[in-house]
């Protein structure tokens, strides 16, 4: 069983994100291809772009504002956004309790690859 074998609700318990902390991201798992995150999203990121790596994000709980180049998606859970490589993205939570999503990236994240948007 891999990170996520005993429940999401058991491993936010395990992996809290600080009351301080926007945003706290762990990676669950990784294959040749791809790696997996778990996204805890408390307030907003800051506009950034992978230069590497495609996104894909799936919302499990909460909801926000994906913005996307110049598109603004709400996201709620069960939805999901791919975010190709190079655009500039930010996802704001909009609830009192943070959002929880899956992302995975492809290739698999091997390094910090988060450049702040010009």
């Amino acid at each position: 069983m891999g990170p996520l074998g005993a429940g999401l609700q058991a491993f936010l318990l395990g992996h809290p994100a600080a009351p301080d902390q926007p945003i706290r991201v762990d990676e669950v798992a990784r294959t040749a291809s791809a790696s997996y995150h778990l996204v805890q999203a408390r307030s907003s990121e800051r506009p950034h772009r992978h230069v590497a790596h495609d996104l894909l994000v799936v919302v499990l709980r909460g909801s926000g504002t994906l913005t996307l180049g110049a598109a603004r998606i709400p996201l709620a859970a069960g939805d999901a956004a791919l975010i190709p490589r190079g655009t500039v993205h930010w996802f704001a939570s909009d609830g009192t309790s943070p959002a929880v999503a899956l992302a995975v990236f492809t290739p698999a994240l091997d390094g910090p690859d988060n450049v702040p948007a010009d």
